[in-house]
């Protein structure tokens, strides 16, 4: 499990002179380096680097840390990872820079977990043909706490991923609605049989739409777009499947 560490530019610059670090002045004062995980790391961008600049995310095994990694509860109760010794420059994984975007900071494709469709994704999908029926497999995971831009109002609310996931589908269902789409399935997670062990959902279902235009259509609504800022501050990862209907058989395939 990859844990991660922001670090301004002076501070990495001196964990590459020196070879090792205590961290930030906040580490040094409470006696261990912070770290977030991969749910709790733009939360903590937002928090304790407003509108800064010049950041590098660091990468770091979790596992290869051993007892000196200690899960602790700090923000909203949530375990965090806290480094009890010094970080050594041979402790990380790789290292990206973390820009700042408007108000946001750009995390690398993945760290965050996959939310919002890359560019490449997105074309290749507006490539297939639009004329047809599609039913959309979506597996989500919610964060367990939203997290919503600084300047939302719902930033400061405390509501949990499932909470904020449910105001989500609360406001797009009317859009849904208009462009012809349904649910047509919908499941509960229990177990996965083949497949990472530690790969869990806690949404599943099926959305049919008329055609892949319906859909297109749906996304670029104003109360849809106004909708999915929620699901953007509930998800922490999530996979969206584009199928064609086919006709069942009495067998696998």
């Amino acid at each position: 499990m990859l844990i991660y560490k922001i670090f301004r530019a002076a501070e990495w610059a001196q964990l590459q002179a020196d070879g090792q670090t205590a961290g930030a002045p906040i580490d040094v004062q409470d006696g261990f380096v912070h770290f977030s995980t991969a749910a709790q790391a733009a939360e903590t961008a937002a928090r304790h680097f407003k509108g800064e600049d010049n950041l590098f995310l660091l990468a770091v095994n979790a596992l290869a840390l051993g007892d000196k990694l200690i899960w602790e509860p700090s923000r909203g109760g949530q375990l965090f990872p806290h480094l009890y010794r010094a970080l050594r420059r041979e402790d990380i994984e790789w290292i990206a820079e973390l820009p700042l975007v408007g108000a946001q900071h750009r995390f690398p494709v993945g760290v965050l977990g996959y939310i919002d469709p890359a560019r490449a994704q997105f074309d290749a999908f507006k490539a297939l043909d639009r004329s047809t029926p599609i039913e959309m497999l979506n597996l989500v995971r919610f964060r367990p706490a939203a997290v919503y831009p600084q300047d939302h109002p719902l930033a400061q609310s405390g509501l949990s991923g499932a909470e904020a996931y449910g105001r989500y589908g609360a406001q797009s269902a009317e859009t849904l609605a208009r462009v012809g789409g349904e649910i047509l399935w919908r499941g509960q997670f229990a177990g996965t049989l083949i497949g990472p062990g530690d790969e869990t959902w806690d949404a599943l279902f099926i959305a049919r739409y008329p055609s892949a235009h319906a859909f297109l259509d749906m996304i670029n609504d104003p109360l849809y777009k106004s909708a999915v800022q929620h699901r953007q501050a509930a998800v922490e990862t999530s996979r969206l499947i584009r199928c064609a209907p086919a006709t069942a058989k009495g067998q696998f395939a």
